[in-house]
């Protein structure tokens, strides 16, 4: 399908959404998202119902806030979109806000089953079923190396009538650039020096220190080398200075080699940890 040929697409917080009526969007619809590119979006079909609330977060953490926000150059982010209610889906993430230059901003690749990659240049992530807005729907993209990447969604809420009536769709715009490296006290690629991990090895309690030289949202994330997420250490806002946090690791974890990942506002540190 072209992008001349706008359907019911589907896209939440910064995802495209497709309709639940099956004939017109069980398996998703492209260049949808009302980006420059694409022009338009499935409010051609789809009218009535009520407005969606959808959430695009990722992990580890974008770092800004509302529609501005920031990425780590080259870092790997899972991306989770949900809505209040049904939904499908569909997301644009490029380098250019014309039309006739749009190409692909890093690398997304569909992760849950329910949604699927397609086009080219640029790459859609869309749905391929109509998702519970509770569980949501998750993409994996890798950050380029630089520039600025805007990621046009849109999320069309639905009410399984088997029709287009009914259905309601919001498009979202966020702007990313690449972090600051002002957040922590450190220096190009000494970020990790900043951050510290004691004990290590280390059996059931953690004190994990850095130094802020301002003001910062912190995350703490535990990973295991397949890069699956283990546990939220700790997620809050602090203050500048030196940080020293002391966190539990979860009961009945199995020995072996973590990543201890430390966010702030965007910019990322890991360490490595040993469980025994």
């Amino acid at each position: 399908m072209t992008k001349k040929i706008i359907l019911p697409a589907i896209i939440g917080a910064t995802v495209i959404i497709a309709s639940a009526f099956t004939v017109v969007s069980s398996n998703g619809y492209s260049y949808g998202t009302n980006s420059p590119y694409d022009g338009g979006d499935c409010s051609g079909c789809h009218s009535g119902g009520t407005t969606p609330t959808g959430s695009i977060t990722a992990s580890p953490a974008f770092g800004g806030s509302g529609t501005a926000l920031t990425y780590v150059p080259g870092t790997t982010y899972t991306v989770t979109v949900k809505a209040s209610t049904n939904f499908g889906f569909d997301i644009e993430m490029t380098t250019s806000n014309t039309s006739s230059a749009a190409t692909n901003g890093g690398t997304m690749t569909a992760i849950s089953t329910n949604c699927k990659a397609a086009g080219t240049a640029p790459k859609n992530i869309e749905h391929k079923q109509v998702i519970a807005g509770a569980t949501g729907a998750t993409y994996k993209w890798v950050a380029p190396a630089a520039g600025t990447v805007t990621l046009y969604a849109a999320i069309l809420g639905v009410n399984n009538n088997g029709s287009t009536s009914g259905d309601k769709v919001k498009d979202y715009v966020y702007t990313l650039t690449p972090a600051s490296t002002t957040g922590i006290d450190t220096h190009q690629n000494l970020a990790e020096t900043a951050l510290t991990v004691y004990p290590n090895p280390a059996t059931d309690n953690l004190r994990i220190s850095y130094t802020l030289r301002e003001r910062g949202n912190v995350s703490i994330k535990l990973y295991n080398l397949n890069g699956e997420l283990v546990s939220n250490l700790l997620n809050e806002t602090q203050d500048v200075g030196i940080q020293n946090n002391d966190v539990r690791l979860p009961e009945g974890l199995a020995k072996g080699l973590y990543m201890v990942k430390l966010s702030i506002n965007g910019q990322l540190s890991t360490q490595k940890l040993m469980v025994y």
